[in-house]
């Protein structure tokens, strides 16, 4: 792989805010290299292992810790721990300079982010990765400063832990009661081996998968819409560019200033989403989102998209994504089913 920045030409845009806090502060990050696959047979937590009836290790549940509403994994870079943020808006691995000073810097790359400000990009190569009971070894990664994170939430933060690492696997995300399961999956999607409980999803919805980020279409105002699946974004994401319909279902509560990795500064619209339906249309109760412009997040994905989908919705009930089967299914809790 050279590093020419047509190998890198999209960069994320990763909203990571405080609902109490302001201003808002975003950043952008590249596009990490492709990742090797997990290797689930070594697991780290007795116990925690999923078995079938020979013993051997179909799946493994991996505890969710909080920041604030950053979903944080436990692991180890090359002798160095602390926390990775589960962040299926990321295309892979991403590491923060702070504590990998020895990544290689790349030219000519730079970041669209709503404010159109830029962050520095490096690249760095990973010998061994233990997150929580997941092992990796000989990866590539991205590299950028992650520091302001830090500041906010107070905790360790060793970089985000993106799709590519789990290609061909089940991601069950259990928010409410922070746990993460991953299952390995046959050539057609299916779950090896038997599941240790069933589980009735009330939503199931086909989803895209473009360059290891997962995309859904949703209604909202009677228009289809299509957002990414984010769970490193704190909050759900709205474009302001969206049709009236759309944008007079949002009851508009407060706004604030957006401050950039740069100089440059803007304005977000924060709200309630009171219409929002998704699979068989199925309506789901209010939601918080913020409104903003997402013109350069959508150049920079090379899909268009017109919002995220971030704590507030994976907060609605247990979530698997099906990366064999490209599936989103929702199990949604007491409330959300009234």
């Amino acid at each position: 792989m050279t590093g020419r920045p047509g190998f890198f030409c999209l960069i994320f845009i990763r909203l990571v805010m405080s609902l109490m806090l302001f201003p808002v502060t975003i950043f952008v990050i590249p596009r990490p290299a492709q990742a090797a696959p997990a290797i689930l047979e070594n697991v780290s937590i007795p116990g925690s292992a999923i078995s079938d009836l020979q013993g051997n290790v179909v799946g493994v549940t991996i505890p969710l810790k909080r920041a604030g509403r950053l979903l944080l994994l436990e692991g180890t870079i090359d002798n160095v721990s602390g926390n990775f943020i589960l962040d299926t808006g990321s295309s892979g691995l991403v590491l923060n300079t702070t504590y990998f000073r020895n990544a290689i810097a790349v030219e000519d790359e730079e970041g669209g982010g709503v404010t159109g400000s830029t962050a520095s990009m490096a690249r760095i190569h990973v010998k061994h990765m233990v997150v929580s009971e997941l092992n990796f070894t000989n990866i590539s990664a991205d590299a950028t400063p992650l520091g302001h994170l830090e500041n906010r939430r107070g905790v360790k933060i060793l970089g985000l832990f993106g799709m590519s690492l789990l290609k061909n696997l089940e991601l069950v995300i259990d928010i409410r009661n922070n746990e993460l399961q991953i299952f390995k999956l046959d050539k057609n999607g299916n779950r090896i081996g038997p599941s240790s409980s069933v589980v009735k999803y009330d939503i199931i919805q086909p989803i895209l998968e473009y360059r290891n980020i997962m995309f859904v279409k949703a209604s909202i105002g009677g228009k289809v819409l299509d957002f990414c699946l984010d769970t490193g974004a704190e909050s759900n994401v709205l474009s302001i560019d969206a049709n009236k319909k759309v944008l007079g279902t949002v009851t508009i509560t407060r706004r604030s200033n957006l401050n950039g990795v740069g100089e440059t500064r803007g304005e977000v619209l924060y709200g309630t989403l009171n219409e929002f339906s998704i699979g068989d249309s199925r309506r789901l109760i209010p939601m918080e989102t913020i409104v903003c412009s997402l013109t350069a997040m959508s150049r920079k994905y090379g899909y268009p998209i017109d919002g995220m989908l971030g704590y507030d919705f994976f907060a609605k009930g247990k979530i698997y994504i099906n990366l064999v089967k490209n599936e989103l299914g929702i199990c949604l809790m007491s409330e959300e089913k009234k």
